[in-house]
């Protein structure tokens, strides 16, 4: 009998090896409104539309298919990119973005903080992994602020940072940061942020500088159109891929 049952178990796991996965990876993407998405879904391409079997995208607490929404962020090429480099592994996205929100507003033990820890908590709910990845997009705020306020930028973000890697158990997990580019007369501290921005890659251990120079963007030069947010997601990937094998 334990012959032919170690025969069934054995049956079923050949049947069935998507229900296997050589390692999960959990990676989370938050910010502000150009991680959040404006890309308009029925711009892009029908291979995009569809979720890789290996694809767990958790977005506002539950979830959900890729592309289900009227729009997008990074999030659509990023999980194609990674799912097509990690077939054998399981991707767990968790996405968490508040347009028009400010590094001050995201600094721990604020209610951005404190959600984005919940969305993760209900993905860990139910695939217990540790974090391996965060894609950051956010900055185009502070661009906007006063000087004393931008000037903060760096501190706060590289605060954030070490934070949230204490608080996930995750003290060797990549930073992927996206830096900013309105292109708008009214982002007055955009060179500061950039910089800032530029210099917690050299500052912080793990973190890396992702350019978005050249993406495509909507009529008001600050949000990035549905090819600016493709091309943004496999930057990302290629990033968060490279380290990932190396």
């Amino acid at each position: 009998m334990r012959i032919f049952g170690g025969i069934s178990l054995l049956l079923l796991l050949l049947l069935h090896p998507a229900t296997l996965w050589a390692k999960d990876r959990l990676i989370i993407m938050a910010g502000q409104s150009n991680m959040m998405g404006r890309g308009k879904t029925f711009h892009l391409p029908a291979n995009y539309k569809n979720t890789p079997k290996n694809i767990a995208f958790f977005y506002q607490g539950r979830p959900h298919k890729l592309a289900e929404f009227a729009f997008f962020g990074p999030e659509v090429a990023f999980a194609h990119e990674v799912a097509r480099a990690f077939p054998q592994d399981r991707i767990i996205l968790v996405k968490q973005a508040a347009t028009g929100s400010s590094i001050k507003q995201w600094q721990p033990d604020g209610a951005l903080y404190r959600g984005l820890l919940r969305q993760i908590g209900f993905a860990t709910d139910t695939y217990p992994a540790t974090v391996d990845a965060v894609l950051w997009m956010q900055g185009e705020s502070d661009a906007r602020s006063q000087a004393q306020e931008a000037n903060q930028y760096g501190s706060r973000l590289e605060h954030l940072v070490q934070r949230f890697r204490i608080d996930l158990a995750a003290p060797h997990s990549l930073f992927l940061v996206g830096q900013i580019n309105p292109e708008h007369p009214a982002f007055l501290m955009t060179n500061n942020v950039r910089q800032q921005q530029q210099r917690i890659q050299q500052q912080v251990p793990n973190t890396v500088l992702i350019s978005t120079d050249g993406l495509g963007k909507m009529a008001d030069r600050i949000h990035y159109d549905a090819q600016g947010q493709l091309q943004l997601g496999k930057r990302f990937a290629q990033a968060y891929i490279k380290r990932a094998k190396s």
